[in-house]
């Protein structure tokens, strides 16, 4: 053991005697003076070359390939690449067939639990988009409507209804001989006869002919739907050559008056529908 430790000690002690040599000799030898214009320039070092002398030469890493995997393992993070524009092209195509299948398969069947998805499939294709909504809360967080959506921007005024004048013709010229209180349908119009002795009545505005009927003591009924939701009746005419589904303008004859042998010219029964509600003709049109 004794011996052990001896050689221990010798060892150290050397070690000892070289380190204090080392740094006698260093602190002799002085660097000479550099001569101006000697020294000698750095070389340049290209990037990913190496380090400068007394450096580790390994080569510096590109930081530009660095990124480039970096941002490889970005894409992969999360499920793997993106889907090609091709392939996401496919994919939606097959995705819409599907879909149109369906609909039209819910459409062909006529079940009941299928009718109930025919009426949420038809309510919400005829529902309106909110665009209200969606403009309030743009501005809540953006601090106003998207400028790439210009319906966002436009701001309705609320409509206003304009009472524009419509004036409706008479049908005849004549006097009214009995009122619509008598029978709280029509009125009775004796027309001003020319000498031809016959009369043509004309349609007191623009419509669509209902019917054209017979009357029980032989004299022809022509209804006719009128502009704003009213319905004429024109009845006691003696011929006509219009038929059902045939339109009128207003002053468009509806038909004529003719005076029989022996008996005066008949008079022209005239009716307007309200709302399927019967009103009073000289409320609306003036006979005189």
């Amino acid at each position: 053991m004794e011996r052990k430790s001896d050689i221990r000690g010798r060892r150290k002690e050397r070690i000892r005697s070289l380190l204090l040599q080392e740094v006698v000799d260093n602190s002799e030898v002085s660097p000479l003076p550099a001569t101006p214009g000697t020294e000698k320039p750095e070389a340049f070092i290209e990037w990913g070359t190496g380090h400068r002398q007394g450096q580790p030469s390994s080569p510096e890493p590109d930081p530009e390939v660095m990124w480039k995997k970096q941002r490889g393992g970005w894409e992969e993070y999360g499920g793997g690449n993106r889907p090609s524009l091709l392939s996401g092209f496919i994919q939606r195509t097959v995705a819409s067939i599907l879909v149109f299948a369906a609909v039209w398969g819910v459409f062909a069947i006529q079940q009941p639990w299928s009718l109930k998805v025919q009426a949420f499939v038809m309510e919400a294709l005829n529902k309106d988009m909110d665009f209200e909504a969606a403009r309030v809360w743009y501005e809540e967080h953006f601090n106003g409507a998207p400028a790439f959506i210009p319906i966002f921007g436009d701001k309705e005024e609320p409509a206003e209804k304009v009472a524009a004048p419509h004036e409706l013709g008479a049908p005849v010229a004549g006097s009214i001989v009995q009122s619509f209180a008598a029978t709280l349908k029509g009125v009775e119009i004796m027309p001003v006869t020319d000498s031809s002795g016959s009369v043509t009545v004309k349609s007191v505005d623009v419509g669509r002919v209902l019917s054209v009927s017979r009357e029980l003591q032989g004299g022809i009924r022509i209804t006719v739907r009128h502009t704003g939701s009213m319905t004429a009746e024109y009845g006691h005419l003696s011929g006509t050559k219009l038929k059902a589904d045939d339109w009128v303008q207003s002053g468009e004859a509806v038909g004529w008056m003719l005076a029989e042998e022996d008996s005066p010219l008949p008079t022209l029964f005239f009716a307007v529908m309200h709302d399927k509600a019967y009103i009073d003709p000289a409320d609306v049109i003036s006979f005189d």
